[in-house]
């Protein structure tokens, strides 16, 4: 008996040793966490699999009212690096963002590597100042208090534009070197050219892809306001959004309904299109109530797709929603 109790002590004893080595190892471990989906699979890209890379807003999910759960919060500030997109993007998560960078985690920014688009820059509707303002100020009180949580001036949608990416992942490749001292910083470099290479390569061939798009229809009406970058790179302008102001929290007033009716009408749209991190019953409203047959085409927005849908890598993202225009316009 006294044997037994002896063996029994000698194997709690390794157990207990072998559970504190595996925390250890998973405390220590190199870890960067992204707070989007489409962030997520441009660090795994670099890094590759030698290391930890968690994504805080899954698929399919909308950033922009995204808030972080107490675990994620706690690993936010235990990360080796976090990559956010920056320019407002991640409001709900902003907190835990500097309550991460206070206790001495790195955040790096995409926003801040690239130089990004004003809202109402060029790919706004240019036909905007022949709206009778009047007609504006009496619907005012109809926009939904969401409004508030509009992005500031500058739109943070910058990954619609490959070549944009490709000029923000030299720096991205820095911090993750610099943060990651035990990987191989050739390997992280080399994989980072890759990158670099196929992103340039996409953008050739999502032009390529647009071409089938005529001039007369290189008009885009969306759910949100969010292929400004798509729509200065490749020569198209939006007209519209069903969400006003940048976002998707805000509302729009019957009016700006109606704006986006006659839109349709004056230019004869074949499609609008809704996204897949938001219902589709807005912009569904919207296409009926142009009075003719207007398709609804879901893309891949703020948010990868699911797996299998095409959608569900950054590169696959961008190619698919090319080749979802390219067909609704074409």
């Amino acid at each position: 008996m006294r044997l037994l109790r002896t063996v029994l002590a000698a194997v709690l004893l390794v157990a207990g040793v072998a559970a504190c080595g595996d925390d250890d190892a998973g405390g220590d471990g190199a870890r960067v966490v992204a707070t989007t989906s489409i962030l997520g699979d441009v660090v795994r890209s670099i890094v590759g699999d030698d290391v930890e890379v968690e994504v805080l807003i899954p698929p399919g999910t909308d950033p922009h009212d995204a808030a972080p759960s107490a675990r994620q919060a706690a690993d936010l500030r235990s990360a080796s690096l976090v990559v956010a997109n920056g320019l407002g993007l991640e409001a709900g998560l902003a907190d835990a963002l500097d309550a991460a960078a206070d206790d001495g985690v790195r955040v790096i920014e995409i926003g801040e590597l690239v130089e990004p688009l004003p809202f109402g820059d060029a790919h706004e509707h240019d036909d905007e100042g022949e709206h009778d303002e009047g007609e504006h100020d009496d619907d005012e009180g109809d926009h939904d208090e969401g409004q508030d949580h509009a992005h500031g001036d500058e739109d943070p949608h910058l990954w619609h534009d490959p070549v944009r990416m490709a000029q923000a992942v030299p720096g991205l490749t820095d911090a993750l070197v610099d943060a990651l001292p035990d990987m191989d910083a050739d390997a992280i470099r080399a994989r980072s050219d890759d990158l670099v290479a196929e992103l340039e390569a996409l953008d050739a061939e999502i032009r390529e892809i647009l071409a089938a798009v005529p001039a007369e229809r290189r008009y885009l009406l969306t759910n949100h306001e969010t292929f400004g970058y798509l729509a200065e790179r490749y020569d198209f302008e939006v007209i519209g959004a069903a969400l006003p102001g940048g976002d998707t929290l805000s509302r729009p007033s019957a009016q700006e309904i109606a704006t986006l009716v006659e839109e349709i009408e004056a230019h004869d749209l074949p499609a609008i299109f809704a996204e897949n991190v938001s219902g589709d019953q807005l912009i569904r409203t919207i296409a009926e109530e142009a009075g003719r047959e207007v398709e609804v085409v879901a893309l891949h927005t703020d948010a990868l797709g699911e797996p299998g849908s095409g959608a569900d890598t950054y590169l696959g993202m961008l190619r698919t929603n090319a080749e979802l225009i390219a067909s609704a316009l074409g």
